[in-house]
């Protein structure tokens, strides 16, 4: 079957925003029902980056919604994966990571070491795969509690 729309949910988790230099994290990804999960980070053109001014997106994973639990996806979980970035030659860029991990909730942190980024649009979207079920339509963004 070539039909991707029915076996694919686009789930929005992060507006794209400017963030200046702010840890913020996405709203998380259920991933139950599916079999496959991925998060697509758009990071545009960013005012002030460099070696000691950068972003490092991180894959995170939780049995639950609460805030406190969520972890470092381990590096044995991710297919491809997010790469810290700081310098104007590795932003305006789209990074993919694929989850293979156990857990039910997934969403990114973005992690900014130093103050020094002034301006620079993040956006965040899960990409939801191989329904148990087809068609499916996708779940709706969940917030931390």
């Amino acid at each position: 079957m070539r039909d991707i729309k029915n076996r694919t949910g686009i789930v929005h988790l992060l507006d794209p925003q400017d963030l200046v230099a702010t840890d913020t994290v996405s709203s998380i990804l259920d991933t139950w029902g599916w079999n496959a999960a991925m998060i697509a980070v758009s990071v545009g053109a960013l005012t002030g980056v460099d070696a000691s001014n950068h972003l490092t997106p991180i894959l995170q994973e939780s049995d639950s919604i609460e805030d406190t639990g969520f972890t470092a996806v381990a590096a044995g979980s991710v297919h491809g994966g997010f790469t810290k970035i700081d310098a104007t030659t590795k932003d305006s860029v789209t990074q993919v990571a694929g989850y293979a991990g156990s857990k039910r909730y997934i969403r990114v942190k973005l992690d900014y070491t130093g103050a020094g980024i002034t301006a620079g649009v993040v956006g965040v979207v899960g990409i939801l795969g191989r329904p148990r079920v087809a068609p499916t339509t996708a779940p709706a963004p969940i917030a931390a509690t």
